[in-house]
């Protein structure tokens, strides 16, 4: 019977280990992916200024700039 607690301890805190390590590479991809988003966004509105011009509209317009 000893061994069969010492081995559920051990699988309960190899699986906490595997979560800890899921959630913060999971954290660090959903980083990475936003980080790519605004790059992409800021590399369309730097190449297309009809599209930068209404962004910016719409953005003094929701603020009350305009």
């Amino acid at each position: 019977m000893e061994g069969d607690t010492y081995t559920m301890i051990g699988l309960g805190f190899v699986a906490l280990l595997v979560v800890w390590l899921v959630f913060s590479v999971l954290k660090k991809v959903v980083g990475l992916v936003f980080l790519a988003a605004i790059a992409v966004g800021g590399y369309m509105l730097w190449n297309n200024p009809p599209l930068l011009d209404r962004v910016l509209d719409t953005v003094q317009r929701s603020f009350g700039l305009a």
